[in-house]
């Protein structure tokens, strides 16, 4: 029996982080999370590996854009849930990543993650 993907949520509100992680876990997977902050997103991944992440842009006065620099940097694949558009991503090599908008319900959560995350692990 294989180990059940491992998938950091990086989200401020903490009603939609939640009803994030519930839904994955509900599909099998294992949650990293929700944090709200680069910051503790950062100290997570320091102390604990991931197989793909889910990412807000916004987290209130920053983004999340240091921790998906982090992941491209280290092959993580991950996609934007936010309530913002691309113009929101100051970063360049970041708005070419995937991007989906809130709110996302179950099935396409689960088509998205599969898409970037499953098929990432298998390639």
């Amino acid at each position: 029996m294989t180990n059940p993907l491992r998938i950091l949520i990086v989200e401020d509100a903490f009603l939609i982080g939640m009803d994030l992680k519930m839904s994955l876990e509900q599909m099998g997977y294992k949650v990293l999370g929700p944090v709200p902050s680069p910051a503790r997103a950062m100290t997570l991944l320091k102390s604990d590996s991931c197989d793909g992440a889910i990412l807000d842009i916004s987290l209130g006065r920053e983004t999340s854009e240091p921790v998906a620099d982090y992941l491209s940097e280290h092959g993580v694949p991950f996609f934007f849930l936010t309530g913002y558009g691309s113009s929101s991503i100051s970063d360049p090599n970041l708005k070419e990543k995937p991007l989906y908008h809130k709110p996302m319900n179950r099935e396409s959560l689960a088509e998205a993650v599969r898409l970037h995350i499953d098929h990432n692990q298998a390639a």
